[in-house]
């Protein structure tokens, strides 16, 4: 007789107990990439969805029949009046308030329309209820402006403002040719947050985009920001707070932002600030925080806080500070910190020097009241 085979052995862990690998279904990797990584852009090519794009090229024939010569821009306009029409019947009910239903609705609305027009450009005719504008700041190092000008010009906002600083002549000239474009250029130089605030007096639009030239974001990213600020919020920030970008390896900057949003009652943001671009505004939360606040990010940050407007991350794009233990960095630290004491002064003026955070440890009546009363204020 042969000898009987044995049971294979379980294999151990290190700790010396059996231990039983379970695996994460596929679908449940799927979610998890997902939450990681944003939405999934892989959108299924239904039934719907191409009869959208046939609308879409009915409606680009049409137009193109009726206005031969027409520009890209009036093309453009069209396209969105004919979806903001169709829209709430051709996403009936709760599809109306999912974003991945209104974008992939609105991308093969738009890709027919122009398909069906003969043009060559890309329009999503992303529906929002008012306007939309975009500041975008220029510096002397930007190298590849035309990237994100061209993810907005696929996008309806009516309004580019540019903000330039030291530009060169050739970069500018270049400029000059975008046809939605308003250039305002400081030849001398200009902060960054500084040229921001002011793009933003510029513009009355409903939703304003805050981004940098340097910054390559899809169309579909800065679209979510648009209808983001047009749903829900007064505030869209950058998600910054990946699973992967732990607490002990930020740098200070971010714990400055994490630390400031924790002590405003808002842990809930973690790392997430108006400091890094891109983010939104809405036209309630420009007219109440003003455009000047914008000069100093985490102050207007801190300031939307305490006005109690409604402040959420939208999508992950990608904002790196210069490398660790370079002279930028260190720079960029000590304006920072300066920011953050303004931003911390003004949220004190306005809850008091313990913000939040009751003192619910020490008793006072023990000693006869406060021990030490500079703050007090004394009236007779």
């Amino acid at each position: 007789m042969g000898r009987a085979s044995r049971p294979a052995k379980a294999k151990r862990s290190r700790s010396g107990s059996a231990r039983k690998r379970t695996s994460v279904p596929r679908s449940g990797r799927s979610a998890a990439r997902r939450g990681r990584r944003g939405p999934d852009r892989r959108i299924p090519w239904t039934p719907v969805l191409q009869q959208l794009q046939r609308e879409g090229e009915a409606v680009g024939r049409s137009w193109r029949s009726s206005f031969p010569g027409g520009s890209t821009e009036e093309l453009k306009a069209y396209v969105q009046q004919k979806w903001n029409e169709q829209r709430p019947s051709r996403l009936n009910g709760q599809r109306t308030k999912e974003w991945q239903a209104n974008w992939s609705g609105a991308k093969a609305f738009g890709d027919g329309a122009m398909k069906g027009a003969g043009s060559i450009h890309t329009y999503i005719p992303i529906g929002i209820g008012g306007t939309a504008a975009a500041v975008v700041y220029v510096g002397p190092d930007s190298r590849s402006p035309s990237v994100l000008l061209q993810a907005l010009d696929a996008l309806p906002f009516q309004e580019i403002i540019l903000v330039c600083g030291d530009a060169q002549e050739q970069r500018m000239n270049e400029l000059r040719r975008h046809p939605r474009a308003t250039i305002a250029h400081f030849p001398t130089g200009m902060d960054p947050s500084i040229g921001r605030a002011l793009g933003a007096k510029l513009t009355g639009a409903d939703i304003v985009v805050f981004a940098d030239a340097d910054q390559a974001v899809p169309a579909e990213t800065l679209a979510r920001y648009l209808w983001e600020c047009d749903t829900r919020l007064d505030v869209a920030l950058n998600d910054r707070s990946t699973p992967g970008n732990l607490f002990q390896h930020r740098g200070t900057i971010d714990r400055f932002h994490e630390f400031l949003n924790v002590s405003l009652g808002r842990a809930d943001l973690k790392m997430n600030t108006m400091a890094a671009l891109p983010f939104a505004l809405s036209r309630a939360a420009l007219d109440i925080l003003g455009p000047n606040t914008l000069s100093v990010p985490v102050k207007a940050h801190a300031a939307a806080v305490l006005k109690g407007l409604r402040i959420g991350t939208v999508a992950n794009v990608d904002w790196k500070y210069p490398s660790q233990a370079s002279a930028a960095l260190r720079i960029l630290t000590r304006q920072a910190a300066g920011d953050h004491l303004e931003a911390w002064r003004t949220a004190m003026e306005a809850r008091g020097k313990r913000l939040y955070f009751g003192d619910s440890v020490r008793n006072r009546k023990a000693v006869g009241g406060v021990v030490y009363d500079a703050d007090v204020h004394h009236h007779p």
